[in-house]
């Protein structure tokens, strides 16, 4: 029988991409370059990728949800990634309400969502569903990519308004680093800038310069 929750390995320029020497090593970065769609790199003309931030590289997470066996791999990678004693998954819209979902899912934990704009009807408010009853519990946000870190932070914000303490749990990440109320809360991404670079280096679908200039470009600051 296989191991449980096994994946099995992929194939890339006609030979597996990893083997059992190394530990399935840059997996995570390796099904972001396989799923079409995920990784789109072009220098000569820039994505807008937020409001007035243009980019040479966009990795659109949105295009795992077409992929059952991709993004079930991703939600217990993500699974993996949440602290012990949380006491629910928040989802942020809209890149990490399925994911939450699935998470919650998985860990058996109450879920919420977080909603960008507040409604002003019916159930007001940021949050879709209960908060938890234990005030200064702690909450895991879910989030498939971590840009300019404006949402997560206005989350965290709106959680810790209401009691409650936060971590952060993404698939992808491009920054190094959060600062602000941010830089005190514990992030976990599957992967970053720095590793899809090294990846993509690898499978030669980058080469040096284009690294340099995603590097470059594609660092942003949640100031």
């Amino acid at each position: 029988m296989g191991r449980k929750n096994a994946f099995s390995p992929p194939i890339f320029n006609n030979k597996p991409y990893w083997n059992k020497k190394q530990n399935m090593k840059n997996e995570i970065e390796y099904l972001l370059f396989k799923t079409k769609g995920i990784v789109n790199f072009n220098a000569e003309n820039y994505i807008e990728v937020q409001p007035g931030i243009m980019s040479p590289i966009i990795v659109n997470t949105k295009a795992t949800l077409k992929d059952l066996k991709v993004r079930r791999r991703l939600a217990i990678e993500l699974a993996k990634r949440v602290s012990a004693e949380s006491v629910c998954i928040c989802g942020i819209e809209s890149g990490g309400s399925y994911y939450a979902a699935a998470v919650a899912d998985i860990l058996k934990k109450p879920l919420i969502l977080y909603r960008k704009e507040p409604k002003t009807y019916g159930i007001k408010g940021h949050f879709v569903g209960f908060l938890p009853k234990i005030k200064g519990g702690l909450v895991t946000m879910i989030d498939d990519v971590l840009a300019g870190g404006m949402i997560s932070t206005a989350t965290n914000k709106a959680l810790s308004r209401q009691g409650y303490r936060s971590e952060l749990v993404i698939i992808f990440s491009y920054l190094p680093k959060l600062v602000g109320p941010m830089g005190r809360v514990r992030i976990s991404p599957l992967t970053d800038i720095n590793a899809l670079c090294e990846t993509g280096l690898e499978l030669e679908v980058f080469n040096k310069n284009d690294v340099k200039i995603i590097k470059k470009e594609c660092v942003w600051s949640n100031k």
